[in-house]
């Protein structure tokens, strides 16, 4: 690109009052003006032509919950991502452990026993096998609990004679050893700590790989909940040399707050491209380790409504201690009881100040008479729409008819309740269109099995989510989210008409092009630039 463009014949999607027009002008990093026939005007004279030929414009795209920095490290890793057993995986570990030093760790992620040929979750002795006296630690497809060897649980000291922890669980065998299966940060975290940080170049590649990826999907920004020292000092250091490569609002975990008040770090600090958004607590576990926090057992269960990882008192605290320092809370709720939990932390706290916003992370399952509550309180829903196509069977088989109430984005958007669209990454692929694509059809991809129909949103309203939904979650839509004057030039051209397209043309979306502060970072060769 020139210094200065004049994108025409195209269909530019403002997100700002439903404005669509047919010409951006964007000079070095700033978009100029927008509108109609703008290659008629005086003022753009001197700009270069970029004909679209009917391609749409859309605002860089910015997945509102990511893990982005441990996605990047987990590329390294062994992916159990789309394994369909116990020996699928086994097979994947051990052909990666092979090629490890001897006193490497086996790292990885992505089994889901609910999605195998047959339920079963796996055991120490298993990965003992295949590990080659190396410890292992795995990590579950929803990250919330964790499959680790024998070596890995003698280092973490976790025996036959430790007790569950506070929020989390050690499963254990028929004669009372841990069985390798540890459900949610308390259990696990004994071993996670001890896990060797990657080193300085390996991370630096590993990120670039990231940004890559980012990129090809059209993504611009990313709100980061990465809970490591190591995430932090690398986004400060890449922040320092202005090479961050996104835009990214970071949230630190609740347990870093008296850190945070001693090096006086408060909300909005930072730079453009990397800025200190609020602290994340969790509320509960998740669907898929049958942790999430529920009002009703999960069916074929004795007594299992999930784990209250904090309570409603401990969640105030948290809040009200990030309040103090003007940081807004994010709180991981999945489980409708946990939702519940949230909501009356939130009522016995004050709201944040600045533009800055509480947020429940996944709001997976809500009763419909939270909902009032919800918005009564301007809380953002933070939701992930791929989780809900991938959730289906889990969703029927373990809540039943209360999955009406799961994943409700239209009850909420009718509502009021602002909403902010993610991916979760790597729990589901970084990838907004197909977040979109998500919000649209809620059904598995090639299938007809549509989840509850009535409450799907357009297209335009899924990619408001990834646009200025995610910038208003942030205290940021003065200045983010929108294709208008004096906005960073961040933005994204597709292949066709996004707001037009139907069902199948929607789904044959491409990224053309992704610009980022005016700069081209991703281009396919019909993108024109």
């Amino acid at each position: 690109m020139k210094k200065r463009n004049l994108f025409i014949n195209t269909r530019v999607y403002t997100q700002s009052d439903g404005q669509v027009f047919d010409s951006m002008a964007v000079n070095k990093n700033r978009i100029v003006a927008v509108g109609n026939n703008l290659q008629y005007e005086q003022e753009f004279k001197g700009y270069a032509k970029v004909d679209l030929e009917g391609k749409s414009i859309v605002p860089g795209l910015v997945d509102a919950h990511t893990h982005f920095f441990y996605y990047a490290m987990s590329l390294s890793q062994v992916s159990l991502v789309d394994t369909v057993s116990i020996d699928d995986c086994l097979q994947r570990v051990e052909t990666h452990a092979i090629k490890l030093g001897k006193n490497e760790w086996v790292l990885g992620e992505g089994f889901a026993p609910d999605r195998f040929r047959k339920r079963e979750w796996p055991n120490r002795e298993q990965l003992d096998r295949v590990t080659g006296g190396r410890p292992a630690f795995l990590f579950s497809k929803d990250e919330h609990s964790a499959w680790v060897n024998s070596k890995a649980l003698e280092l973490g000291g976790i025996t036959k004679k430790s007790k569950d922890p506070g929020g989390g669980r050690i499963e254990r065998a028929a004669d009372g050893q841990p069985s390798g299966i540890l459900r949610e940060k308390p259990a696990y975290m004994p071993i996670f700590k001890l896990i060797p940080p990657t080193d300085e170049k390996k991370q630096s590649e590993a990120y670039a790989q990231a940004l890559k990826i980012a990129y090809s999907r059209g993504v611009t920004g990313v709100h980061s909940f990465d809970d490591s020292l190591a995430s932090f000092e690398h986004y400060v250091k890449l922040a320092e040399r202005e090479r961050v490569g996104l835009r990214v609002n970071y949230y630190f975990p609740a347990s870093r707050l008296a850190e945070l008040k001693k090096e006086q770090i408060y909300y909005g600090t930072g730079t453009d491209f990397f800025r200190i958004a609020g602290i994340k607590i969790f509320g509960d576990g998740a669907l898929g380790s049958q942790t999430a926090y529920c009002f009703n057992k999960y069916i074929g269960s004795k007594d299992n409504y999930g784990i209250e990882v904090s309570s409603v008192a401990e969640m105030t605290r948290q809040v009200k201690a990030g309040l103090r320092l003007g940081l807004p809370s994010a709180i991981h709720a999945i489980g409708d009881r946990a939702v519940d939990n949230v909501l009356q932390a939130f009522e016995q706290t004050s709201r944040p100040d600045f533009g800055a916003r509480h947020r429940i992370e996944h709001l997976q399952l809500i009763r419909r008479k939270d909902i009032k509550r919800l918005k009564a309180l301007g809380v953002t829903a933070s939701m992930q729409p791929s989780q809900c196509p991938s959730d289906i069977p889990l969703l029927r088989a373990y809540w039943g008819k209360r999955s009406s109430n799961a994943f409700c984005f239209r009850t909420l958007k009718e509502s009021g309740v602002p909403l902010a669209f993610g991916s979760d990454v790597p729990i589901e692929p970084l990838d907004p269109l197909a977040g979109i694509i998500a919000a649209v059809r809620r059904a598995r991809p090639h299938s007809r099995d549509i989840f509850y129909p009535e409450q799907r949103l357009t297209a335009l309203e899924g990619l408001h989510g990834f646009t200025a939904g995610a910038a208003y979650a942030v205290g940021q839509e003065d200045c983010r989210g929108h294709l208008l004057p004096d906005y960073p030039a961040d933005f994204v051209i597709l292949s066709g008409d996004i707001g037009a397209a139907s069902m199948k043309k929607l789904s044959e979306l491409r990224v053309l092009a992704t610009v980022l502060d005016g700069q081209i970072v991703f281009a396919d060769k019909e993108s024109g630039l």
